[in-house]
């Protein structure tokens, strides 16, 4: 008895809602999840993140969520909608901890495709921040994941972060990824 009632009031609200649905009715329940993986050893990278998940959080039905690679599973990059990957340059390249994230991802592979995306990074050179870019964007397109490009391909930040890096260019970068991830 108390099943057929469950499933009376369950078909009672489906059809409710069919009944009621508005287009975006949906979209307003459900927030997009923006994952933003860094790795940082001097500081900088993560003063970047900190201020890009800042920007995010600005967007309505935007669920951000900001871990080290030491943080983040394989379970996160899956249940992302958008995937933001961070690093400094070292020798023009990403951090090796940010690469080894990379390669244990190989366990969900297939299961990143469509999924958007972007990168940032600090270096000591603009020479150097593109190539790191370079590297940090082919990683997660080796996915199948579809970097989200206004202008460069991602954000960079010569030296330690200034005020104005973090508060106009890494914010404005984190709200302009959760608008995107919010778009149909």
């Amino acid at each position: 008895m108390t099943m057929k009632f469950g499933i009376n009031r369950i078909m009672s609200f489906l059809e409710k809602m069919v009944i009621n649905y508005k287009p975006g009715f949906l979209k307003k329940m459900v927030k997009a999840s923006l994952l933003i993986v860094y790795y940082s050893k001097s500081g900088n990278t993560k003063k970047m993140a900190e201020a890009i998940a800042d920007g995010a959080r600005t967007v309505k039905n935007v669920e951000v969520v900001l871990k080290t690679v030491e943080e983040a599973t394989n379970k996160d990059l899956v249940t992302a909608d958008c995937i933001i990957l961070g690093s400094p340059s070292y020798f023009r390249l990403p951090a090796w901890p940010v690469k080894k994230f990379i390669d244990e991802s190989v366990e969900v592979f297939e299961l990143l495709k469509g999924k958007k995306g972007g990168v940032f990074a600090s270096a000591a050179g603009k020479k150097g921040a593109k190539v790191c870019l370079q590297g940090l964007k082919d990683m997660l397109e080796e996915h199948g994941i579809i970097i989200v490009r206004r202008g460069l391909i991602g954000l960079i930040v010569k030296g330690r972060p200034s005020v104005k890096d973090v508060e106009v260019s890494c914010k404005e970068y984190g709200a302009m990824m959760a608008r995107t991830v919010c778009e149909v």
